[in-house]
């Protein structure tokens, strides 16, 4: 339910950000994409840093993976970047520093929703939520294709429920893609702002590891 419910704010910041102004989706990335979150499976479930993807258990075989099919996928993203007059650099890099997305859709919304109801309907239902995320953000029919891309994306997950599969090269690369045939097109200054963006979201989840652990740590005292 709180993963429910964080989507559809979500989905609203998401709008509102592309709409009215960027600093309510960047708002909403710390808060709903970040904070909560973490808040949830660090300090309610205490879960540790596993229960958001974010763990050593196939990790290798995870970098592998997301190594080939990440620069496999690349040869695509080049050529149809060249094909659009777009420079490739930036753009890539601005989709890689996008860790917040990988983080809170499948970190968060796909294992909370896989704990709920198992492995395939956290599959469809990640990838219908985020079709709704984009709704009203971009056109139906790419607000669809970005559902198929999550679709693919929570399959691959699946198999070891590891973020590193996907980020930092796997996802950010098929994000390059998909934004391009989409029709939106990164430069420099988003490349500041997503790096603006991953310092914040490491620092508000490594001060909930350390405040998590603290609090174990006096309660284990206590007892």
């Amino acid at each position: 339910m709180v993963a429910l419910i964080t989507l559809l704010t979500f989905w609203g910041c998401y709008w509102a950000g592309t709409v009215i102004n960027e600093w309510i989706l960047l708002i909403g990335i710390v808060v709903i994409g970040t904070v909560i979150p973490g808040w949830t499976v660090l300090h309610l479930r205490r879960e540790g840093l596993a229960g958001l993807g974010i763990r050593r258990r196939f990790l290798v075989i995870s970098l592998i993976v997301s190594t080939v099919m990440g620069i496999g996928s690349a040869f695509q993203l080049i050529a149809l970047a060249n094909e659009l007059g777009i420079a490739v650099v930036p753009h890539l890099l601005s989709n890689l520093l996008v860790l917040w997305e990988p983080l809170f859709v499948f970190g968060w919304l796909f294992l909370r929703w896989e704990r709920a109801f198992g492995w395939l309907p956290a599959i469809l239902l990640t990838g219908a939520g985020f079709t709704l995320q984009h709704i009203g953000a971009v056109p139906i029919e790419a607000a669809v294709g970005f559902g198929l891309f999550a679709v693919g994306f929570g399959i691959v997950f699946a198999f070891v429920r590891n973020l590193a599969i996907l980020w930092p090269l796997f996802y950010p690369v098929a994000s390059g893609i998909g934004t391009l045939q989409a029709g939106f097109a990164m430069g420099w200054s988003d490349v500041v702002s997503g790096a603006v963006l991953v310092v914040v979201q490491a620092i508000v989840v490594t001060a909930l590891v350390v405040s998590a652990r603290r609090r174990a740590s006096d309660k284990d005292r206590l007892i």
